[in-house]
């Protein structure tokens, strides 16, 4: 029998993933769905609430491992002990963006699931969710390491925003438009190379 659950589980969350890309949330529909796994309304309801909740089953594991990669990159932080140290975190802050490139190219039907057919969820506007977290953990950054930094009246959330918004559209931009996951890692790096040479400069690093 739970076998048979998890077999049906499975076919109406392939199923909807394949409706919601092709009709986005709001075009996709519940009937067409269960249709398409060849199960009733009935046994759907026996597995989710609602389309909303149907959406959230198929995303939320992936928007998890993500949060977890930030979270992991965080906690570096308070190891830097030295303003060489603090040089170094800045330099190599582009590792955290190649890892989170491996990480979208990993789950490619989900991140474009999420960037081409969430409209109507709470998950339509991910990119500026996602550069909204690099914002707050970046300014974390600066300010933990404030002893480190010439200029630290120079650190401003604003700037910080457009910085992050810049390098996540960049990060989606490519991988929507279709390009291989190296060619999207170099057009992050050369982003990300050119927006922390500029901040290096403005905060005194």
């Amino acid at each position: 029998m739970g076998y048979s659950f998890d077999r049906t589980h499975d076919r109406i969350l392939e199923s909807a993933r394949i409706s919601f890309m092709q009709n986005g949330f709001s075009g996709a529909s519940i009937r067409q769905i269960c249709n398409d796994a060849g199960v009733t309304n009935g046994a759907f309801y026996s597995h989710f609430d609602s389309k909303e909740d149907l959406f959230a089953k198929l995303v939320d594991p992936v928007i998890k491992g993500m949060d977890d990669l930030y979270s992991e990159e965080s906690s570096r932080f308070d190891k830097i002990r030295s303003a060489k140290e603090f040089g170094k975190v800045l330099d190599k802050a582009f590792v955290s963006d190649r890892v989170m490139i491996h990480y979208i190219y990993e789950h490619a039907d989900i991140f474009r699931l999420l960037l081409t057919s969430s409209a109507g969820t709470k998950y339509e506007k991910l990119p500026e969710q996602i550069a909204a977290t690099e914002t707050d953990d970046t300014l974390e950054l600066l300010n933990h390491c404030k002893m480190f930094i010439s200029r630290p009246e120079n650190i401003s959330g604003v700037l910080i925003t457009r910085i992050s918004f810049f390098i996540i559209n960049t990060v989606f931009d490519s991988f929507l438009s279709g390009n291989p996951e190296e060619e999207t890692v170099k057009q992050t790096q050369t982003a990300a190379e050119f927006c922390i040479t500029g901040l290096k400069q403005i905060l005194g690093i």
